[in-house]
C-alpha cells in the first residue's frame, strides 16, 4: 500500500491485527483497550478470515480462547462465537501476562482480571 508520500508500506488486515493484539495486549494498551478494539471491529471483522489466519499462524498457545472471550465480551453474534468454540480447548489460559487477581471463565477455559468487563 503506498503512503501519502508514495512509499510502499507493508500492512496487515483487520483480522490479523485483532490476532496480534491478543498475542501481545501490552503493545496495544492492555486488555481493556483490546476489548475496545474488538467492539469497534465487530461490524467489519470476518470470522472466516480471522480463523483462517489463526490456523495459518499455527500458534502453540491457545489464543483462540482469548479471541473468543473478547468476542463474547464485545457481544458478537452467537454464530461467530460458535465458530471459535469449535476449535478444541485443551488448556487453561490467561488473558494477559501478570494478572494478579483473576476470575475464571470455564466456557473459554480462561483467566481474566477480576471484574473485567
Amino acid at each position: 500500500m503506498p503512503s501519502s508520500l508514495g512509499e510502499v508500506l507493508d500492512v496487515t488486515g483487520l483480522e490479523r491485527t485483532l490476532i496480534d493484539i491478543v498475542v501481545r495486549p501490552e503493545y496495544s494498551g492492555g486488555p481493556y483497550q483490546v476489548l475496545e478494539a474488538y467492539r469497534l471491529a465487530k461490524s467489519r471483522m470476518s470470522i472466516n478470515v480471522l480463523i483462517a489466519t489463526l490456523k495459518k499462524l499455527d500458534y502453540v498457545y491457545p489464543f483462540h480462547q482469548t479471541i473468543g472471550f473478547y468476542m463474547q465480551k464485545a457481544e458478537y453474534e452467537q454464530e461467530r462465537l460458535d465458530r471459535v468454540k469449535r476449535i478444541p480447548m485443551n488448556y487453561d489460559f490467561y488473558l494477559a501476562h501478570g494478572i494478579r487477581e483473576t476470575c475464571y471463565d470455564p466456557s473459554w477455559r480462561l483467566y481474566s482480571p477480576k471484574g473485567f468487563q
